[in-house]
């Protein structure tokens, strides 16, 4: 709550001030250069805009370096129900996603509280399983690639629930690279560790990591990569991904929608939130039986 009334506080102070709001992001019109962002003027009430082929945008109150951007910034999660409704502003930096790639018009009242997005565009149709990348330094984040080379990196999947990519070769990530696991447009799928990830010594037994949606902080690996990533996708959006790094190239297996037993190999359970756990108990758990993944049940 007091962070509610500073941020109204706030509000009142910038709009007597100048009035004006900057924004900044993908879409005509908009790039990531905070020094020089696109302005939006109050009129009527209300800051409004219309940007076309929008994927994400971020606003603030004050323009500059990133760290004075960033300073004034204000943020919401979108999601498909969103649109046309009046979403709460909140302060924080994080990148603000539109449902899907189109040309949006973006309305914040004068008072900074909510921000409310409409588009003329379609939801476009969808194949049954999302496509999804590795995005980073080492493919330079794939931006005006073709599509062969897109299909490079392209993690494959069987299930649209769990995802697999090999790295070796061309496709080896290097220590210290930047990288996301993210879909063509940015929105649907956009996930990041958001900080090193030490790939595990065991292969049968990989340790799941937490990938969070719109994470600003990109992964980085402490060591050269080659091996098998596997994402197990979130239920809802806005869940946390789970990762493991296999030290070796693996077999991909049909996902954690069919549960294959092995009797002579020892389950290793993990909670929801990638944290291992030693007595399963009255819950949902993944569970990994060599080279096989899955959901399971335990009661």
């Amino acid at each position: 709550m007091k962070k509610l009334y500073a941020l109204l506080a706030a509000a009142a102070t910038f709009v007597g001030a100048n009035a004006q709001l900057y924004f900044v992001g993908a879409g005509e019109g908009l790039d990531w250069t905070p020094e020089t962002p696109m302005t939006v003027e109050l009129k009527d009430g209300a800051y409004t805009t219309t940007i076309n082929n929008l994927t994400q945008f971020k606003f603030s109150t004050v323009m500059g370096d990133w760290d004075t951007f960033n300073g004034g910034a204000l943020t919401a999660s979108l999601t498909e129900e969103s649109v046309g409704n009046a979403v709460e502003l909140t302060l924080g930096d994080q990148n603000i996603i539109v449902p899907w790639k189109g040309d949006w018009t973006i309305t914040v009242p004068a008072d900074l509280s909510t921000i409310t997005v409409t588009t003329t565009t379609p939801k476009p149709e969808t194949g049954e399983y999302a496509v999804i990348y590795l995005r980073g330094g080492m493919n330079t984040w794939l931006n005006d690639a073709t599509d062969e080379y897109m299909a490079t990196w392209q993690m494959e999947t069987a299930d649209g629930k769990t995802y697999w990519f090999d790295c070796q070769g061309e496709t080896m990530i290097p220590a210290g690279v930047e990288f996301k696991i993210a879909d063509a447009d940015w929105t649907v799928i956009n996930y990041s560790a958001g900080s090193e990830i030490v790939s595990g010594e065991s292969e049968t037994e990989p340790e799941f990591t937490e990938w969070v949606y719109n994470n600003l902080v990109n992964t980085t690996l402490a060591d050269d990569y080659t091996g098998t990533i596997m994402a197990v996708m979130p239920d809802v959006k806005d869940d946390p991904m789970l990762v493991a790094f296999f030290p070796v190239i693996k077999e991909h297996t049909t996902g954690v929608a069919d549960v294959v037993v092995d009797n002579n190999v020892a389950p290793v359970y993990y909670n929801l939130q990638g944290v291992r756990v030693a007595q399963p108990e009255n819950g949902l758990f993944i569970v990994v039986r060599g080279n096989k993944v899955a959901k399971e049940l335990v009661k």
